[in-house]
């Protein structure tokens, strides 16, 4: 069967009540959407509060989980990766506010630099650097957070324009 042959879907038009509805649901979603990135920058000052102590508040790892770990990389090479990830992410994020695309949430973020304090403590390195992954975590994510905000502020806005305009033309 061709696509001419094809029997079309009707999908009928939704009344204004749905309409309504729907715009509602986009709304509460995009208020939603707008504080998630701070759970993630929470999770991560909460990792930052215990890398700080150098995560006492956890067991130490045995010889053998040493062991099976390896040897941790050197210091010099964990900072060069935390320089090209937080520059790498502050340029993305960048982008993607200049050209108005949808923004990363940012649990990813919390992710690789709650690796890079674990990386520096496994080194032994962590007192040294930890003011390097806390200041970098907090710039990249702080500006996510931003993008997030800004980017659904501006959604909900048009979505109560549209839903204003609604009411106007029922009201006509």
């Amino acid at each position: 069967m061709n696509q001419a042959e094809s029997p079309r879907e009707v999908r009928p038009f939704p009344d204004r009540e749905e309409l309504r509805q729907r715009i509602e649901r986009r709304i509460k979603t995009l208020e939603r959407i707008a504080g998630s990135g701070l759970w993630a920058m929470v999770l991560f000052l909460l990792v930052s509060l215990s890398a700080f102590y150098e995560f006492s508040i956890f067991p130490a790892l045995g010889t053998e989980v040493r062991q099976l770990l390896g040897t941790p990389p050197p210091a010099t090479m964990i900072s060069l990766a935390l320089v090209i990830y937080a520059f790498s992410s502050i340029v993305r994020t960048l982008a993607r506010m200049s050209h108005n695309i949808t923004p990363f949430l940012g649990w990813m973020h919390t992710a690789f630099f709650c690796a890079f304090y674990i990386f520096y403590h496994l080194s032994g390195a962590l007192p040294d650097n930890f003011w390097a992954v806390f200041f970098s975590g907090t710039s990249v994510m702080g500006l996510e957070n931003y993008h997030i905000w800004a980017y659904s502020s501006n959604a909900i806005r048009k979505e109560r324009a549209l839903l204003e305009s609604m009411q106007v033309t029922q009201k006509e």
